[in-house]
């Protein structure tokens, strides 16, 4: 087992998880939205270092990743504790189960997984830069965000996109280069 790779997954899971982290996403959509970058990260390498699951456990994995970004749940998670925690759980979970996954997916259903991330991330990304009302206080009054203080969690959503866009070409070229 790597034990570096298992010491950024518990990194990044107190990193995400933490009562002052928490506290901060009541009041900031770009730590809102950083934390589940390491939420669902940390359970992916976790997931990926710590067991291997049939390929069928990765669409369960991505239930809970996309139903948190849609605007309702989105709200729920940004301003009720409870829903937060339910978030916090389950995209843990839905890491995990991707990253145990991702094992027994063919190449081209890897590929195709990480195109569908890069364009829901995307998506979303633009909606949170344009300060979407859907997304804040303006359509669901229990959100903490105004319109306002969504661009700034978009921008920095596509820089922890391509972050992780090089990693994921890194990776691959360096794969690549050792098969030679």
């Amino acid at each position: 087992m790597n034990k570096k790779m298992l010491a950024l997954g518990l990194i990044l899971a107190v990193v995400g998880l933490n009562p002052a982290t928490e506290e901060l996403e009541f009041h900031s959509a770009t730590a809102y939205m950083l934390s589940h970058y390491a939420v669902v990260s940390s359970g992916f390498i976790l997931g990926y270092l710590l067991l291997r699951n049939d390929w069928k456990f990765s669409v369960i994995g991505v239930v809970p990743v996309i139903f948190w970004h849609l605007p309702l749940p989105f709200s729920l998670g940004a301003g009720i504790l409870e829903f937060r925690v339910l978030l916090d759980v389950s995209l843990l979970l839905g890491g995990f189960l991707l990253g145990s996954s991702i094992h027994a997916l063919p190449q081209w259903s890897k590929i195709s997984l990480f195109a569908l991330y890069m364009l829901g991330d995307t998506v979303l990304s633009i909606l949170l830069v344009i300060g979407s009302p859907e997304y804040s206080n303006k359509v669901y009054p229990f959100s903490p965000y105004s319109p306002e203080s969504l661009p700034l969690a978009g921008i920095f959503m596509i820089v922890a996109m391509n972050v992780i866009l090089a990693t994921v070409i890194y990776l691959a070229f360096r794969s690549v280069l050792r098969g030679l």
